[in-house]
């Protein structure tokens, strides 16, 4: 977070202690209240099986009690002493319409069962038989009796004669669970009743694609797995909790208590949603107000940065005003004293080398017209006494004129690099022609007459711009390659080239190169590396014309096999003409 701004690190670092902060707090109250949920959930259900557990002891004891009334009717002591089946089985009848039962067995001591009388047709003689030995060699007194999908609750009493121990036969009454009995239950609880069997569920209230949902979980998980867990089924969550019946053969029967979850869980889901939405809108409300805050912290620090980039922009008079804590207010107290030190210090460097300059260009030229006008001096005395010596008077005059001429030339590059606008005359000319013109000036001097320019590039090249300064421009370049070579006998190349916005014209020398020291302040006034009688002027001047044309002068290249001098004119539109040759200045 190196480059990103204070404010926002301020924020986005605030922002995240607010959202651990929020969602942490958030997510333990999410938790208490789920599990204190969860918890009623749980002891609610355990409630149920209570509750479902003092139902059936209260009707366990009142069928008791209906069937030892009538193990003690004296008319069914008078039946069974008739020891004869069908008489049994006929009288009996009425017996078992008025105990209002589902079943209801007279069996011999011996086991033998001599009357049935049952609800259902698919419970057998055998399967009575069969749960009537069960139960009795386990000396139950209520028992749970299932076959066939049908499952009955069973009470056993001994028929005994009058107040003797003398036992006439086994009464069994027994009353049949299904759905009618686990709605009745279902009632009593407030919750679902499944009573179950092994993988088969006997009885329930439960809506049909759960029930049979429930035997798919019951054959896969098994029911201990089931007992007390949540069970999803098709129409609802439910979290359950279960009791044994019957643990005896051939399987346990189960009795399932199950709440619905719907309430709980849309009641969570309804707290997610507003746990959500408070903790967003926290955080919302805490970037807006912190926001504002660290705007208000980090503004005075925004307007010192904006004074530092000023300051590194060279503007030395953008002020900024000391605000906000008193650290900021001291930190941008000390800024100012230190800008205000910097623009001293700047106008003071800027003072010393102003008269350094001066002092260097009062050096150069006091010097050359110190030289020129002792040259003057000298051949004046030798023109007073030229008769007396016998001396060549035209030879001398033209040393005094050249002299003259040199002093003219200083003065004029002088005027020309003080000039603050633009002294040129643009008229339609050929850059051509200017360049040939000059190469012929240079050669017009004794030194350079064996030194070969040659000219490359295009043959036609019209434009607008002012002859005579351009013509000095190329004639300065080319003096400064001719210089610069070594041996006399080498070549200067000028090439002339355009582009699509621009004249391109080069100065290629073939001189030692360019010292490093001057390269970035070669054509600043005054600089000059390796000629004796050098003013420092020529490149200047080159430059200072080459900007009143709208251009660019630059080294493009320079090293110890030469170097070369790009100039750049922007071509102007301009219609055809005439062009005029001009004399050489």
């Amino acid at each position: 977070m190196a480059h990103i701004a204070l404010r926002t690190q301020l924020l986005v670092a605030t922002l995240i202690i607010i959202c651990a902060l929020t969602g942490a707090t958030l997510l333990i109250i999410r938790h208490t209240v789920s599990t204190e949920i969860q918890k009623q959930v749980r002891d609610g259900t355990q409630e149920s099986v209570k509750t479902f557990k003092s139902v059936q002891e209260q009707r366990e004891a009142q069928l008791s009690r209906t069937t030892e009334m009538l193990a003690i009717l004296p008319t069914v002591q008078a039946l069974m002493t008739t020891a004869h089946a069908p008489t049994i089985q006929d009288g009996s009848e009425v017996f078992w319409k008025l105990s209002g039962s589902d079943l209801l067995v007279l069996a011999k001591p011996d086991r033998q069962i001599m009357a049935l009388h049952v609800n259902q047709p698919r419970w057998s003689l055998n399967a009575s038989e069969r749960e009537l030995a069960r139960s009795l060699d386990a000396g139950e007194d209520a028992s749970w009796w299932y076959h066939n999908g049908l499952l009955y609750w069973v009470f056993l009493r001994p028929i005994r004669r009058g107040n003797t121990a003398q036992e006439l036969g086994i009464l069994v009454v027994g009353y049949q669970v299904d759905a009618t009995v686990a709605q009745q239950l279902a009632a009593v609880t407030g919750g679902q009743i499944a009573l179950t069997t092994g993988d088969k569920v006997i009885a329930s209230n439960l809506p049909p694609t759960d029930e049979a949902e429930m035997e798919n979980l019951l054959r896969t998980n098994g029911s201990n797995k089931q007992a007390d867990n949540e069970i999803a089924l098709q129409t609802d969550h439910y979290a359950s909790s279960s009791i044994v019946l019957h643990n005896g053969p051939p399987s346990a029967i189960r009795c399932f208590v199950m709440m619905p979850l719907a309430p709980t869980n849309g009641f969570l889901r309804r707290l997610n949603r507003i746990i959500f939405v408070s903790g967003a809108a926290a955080v919302a409300l805490a970037a807006l107000l912190f926001g504002f805050v660290a705007r208000t912290i980090t503004k005075p620090l925004d307007n010192l940065v904006a004074g530092v980039r000023a300051l590194a922009g060279g503007d030395f008079h953008y002020s900024i005003k000391p605000e906000g804590s008193s650290e900021v207010v001291e930190l941008g107290s000390a800024f100012a004293q230190m800008r205000n030190e910097l623009l001293a210090s700047q106008r003071q460097r800027i003072e010393s080398e102003r008269i350094a300059a001066v002092a260097r260009a009062a050096s150069s030229i006091s010097h050359d017209l110190r030289h020129y006008l002792a040259t003057v001096v000298a051949n004046a005395e030798f023109l007073y006494e030229a008769d007396q010596l016998n001396l060549d008077k035209r030879e001398i005059y033209e040393e005094i004129k050249l002299a003259a001429t040199q002093m003219t030339d200083l003065i004029d590059s002088l005027r020309e690099l003080s000039s603050q606008r633009s002294a040129i005359s643009p008229v339609p000319a050929n850059l051509v022609l200017v360049i040939r013109q000059a190469i012929e000036a240079v050669r017009a001097k004794p030194e350079f007459r064996t030194m070969q320019v040659v000219m490359t590039g295009e043959e036609d090249v019209p434009g607008l711009f002012d002859p005579k300064k351009l013509q000095r421009v190329i004639f300065n370049l080319l003096l400064n390659a001719c210089e610069a070579t070594a041996d006399g006998k080498s070549s200067v190349q000028v090439d002339v080239r355009t582009t699509e916005n621009a004249f391109e014209i080069r100065v290629k020398d073939k001189g030692p190169g360019i010292a490093e020291a001057i390269r970035q302040t070669l054509f600043d006034p005054f600089v000059s590396f390796g000629k004796p009688n050098g003013t420092g002027l020529g490149l200047a001047i080159v430059s200072k014309i080459v900007q009143d044309h709208g251009g660019s002068t630059s080294i493009e290249s320079s090293s110890s096999s030469g170097t070369t001098v790009l100039v750049k004119l922007p071509r102007a539109e301009h219609p055809e003409a005439t062009y005029t040759k001009m004399n050489v200045a």
